[in-house]
Parts: C-alpha cells; sequence; structure tokens
C-alpha cells in the first residue's frame, strides 16, 4: 500500500472521529464547533480523495499516451525498414538486369574485335550468315536493354553509358556484315579498321559501365 493511501486513510479516520465527537458533543456552541471542524475535515479528505483519484487518472493517460507514441514510432521503423528492403532488392535487381547486358555486350564486342573475317574454309553464305546472326543478337540485347526501366537516379551515368556502347555495337556490326558486301579491297580494309574500332570503343564502355555498377 502506498504512502498516499495510508495518509488518506487516515484523514478518512480523522474525520469520522470528528463526526462521532461532534455527535456525542453537548451544548450548542460545543456542538456548532464540532460539527463545523468535522465537515471541513470532510471537505479536505474528499477534496484530497479526489486529488488523489485524479493523479491516478492522469497518470495512467499519460501512460497511455506514452504506449500509443511508442507502438507509432516502431510502426514507422518497421514500415521504414520494410521499404528499404524493398528498395535494397529492386536494386539488386536492376543492379542484376545491368551485369547481364555488360556481359554479353562485352563478350560481342571481344568476338567482333578478335573475329577472322577472311575465313576460306567456309563459303561467303556461311559468313553472311554469321553476321546476321551477330546482328540478331545484337537487336535482342538493345531490346533487353530497354525492355526494363531503370528509373534509379544512381544508375543514370550507367545507362547512359551502356546506351552509347550498344550504339557503338550495333554500328560494329553493321559494318561486320557491309564487309562482305565490300568492291575491293581498299573498301575490305576501310571497313575492317571501322568495324574494330567501333567494337573496341563499345567494349572499353561496357568495361568502364562494369566498373561503376561494382563501385556502387
Amino acid at each position: 500500500m502506498s504512502t498516499e493511501v495510508l495518509l488518506l486513510a487516515l484523514a478518512c479516520g480523522l474525520t469520522l472521529l470528528a463526526y462521532m465527537v461532534a455527535i456525542n458533543a453537548h451544548g450548542p456552541t460545543r456542538l456548532s464547533l464540532s460539527y463545523l471542524i468535522a465537515t471541513i475535515m470532510l471537505a479536505g479528505t474528499v477534496w484530497c480523495i479526489v486529488q488523489y483519484v485524479n493523479t491516478g487518472l492522469d497518470t495512467k493517460k499519460i501512460e497511455e499516451l506514452r504506449r500509443l507514441e511508442k507502438e507509432k514510432r516502431l510502426a514507422e521503423e518497421r514500415a521504414l525498414s520494410t521499404e528499404e528492403k524493398l528498395k535494397n532488392k529492386e536494386r539488386l535487381i536492376r543492379v542484376a538486369h545491368i551485369n547481364k547486358i555488360i556481359t554479353a555486350g562485352s563478350g560481342y564486342t571481344t568476338s567482333l574485335i578478335n573475329i577472322e573475317l577472311q575465313d576460306e574454309t567456309v563459303d561467303v553464305d556461311v559468313l553472311l550468315g554469321r553476321t546476321s546472326e551477330m546482328k540478331k543478337n545484337i537487336d535482342q540485347l538493345n531490346t533487353e536493354f530497354e525492355s526494363v526501366p531503370i528509373q534509379d537516379a544512381s544508375f543514370t551515368e550507367t545507362v547512359t553509358i551502356i546506351r552509347d556502347a550498344l550504339k557503338l555495337l550495333t554500328e560494329a556490326a553493321y559494318y561486320y556484315r557491309l564487309y562482305y558486301q565490300s568492291d575491293d579491297s581498299s573498301q575490305e580494309a576501310n571497313r575492317e579498321r571501322v568495324l574494330r574500332q567501333r567494337a573496341r570503343a563499345a567494349y572499353e564502355l561496357f568495361q568502364k559501365a562494369g566498373t561503376k555498377v561494382a563501385g556502387g
């Protein structure tokens, strides 16, 4: 039992005792004075009880408000944590998509840089078929790159680099096919030079993009 409750119990006891004295008092003056004192004590006791009850209610309200505030804060933290996890997951998906493009693009550029254009073991139709296959693969890579929108601001520069690399790679594939449609050896040499230049430039851009992705 708390000290406040003991004091209130004591006040109630004294008030009761005061009324008992007033009841047993004799004479008008003594009777009036006894009842006056008892009434004042009763009023004081009632006031103390009301104050004690109100204080208890205020304490409960404060505790309830604190509890609600804590629950609200925890809910906000959980919401932020969930949102952060979702953002991280989406970022990982974007990174995987970008890395896939970079890996494929680097592979195609390496093939064009090192390709043996004068392969005398196969017919021209086969060589032209290879150029068509390369163009098809690069077109698919471009389509795949554009199919997933990457809206993360941190990837803006990387996306621009990859787009430039794909443009160069597409041009290299164009000159790859154009090489077999040359009219003379001079034209062949010029188209081969452009082909390999575009392929090397695209390869360097893909490597630069890969470095940026790896660096976060």
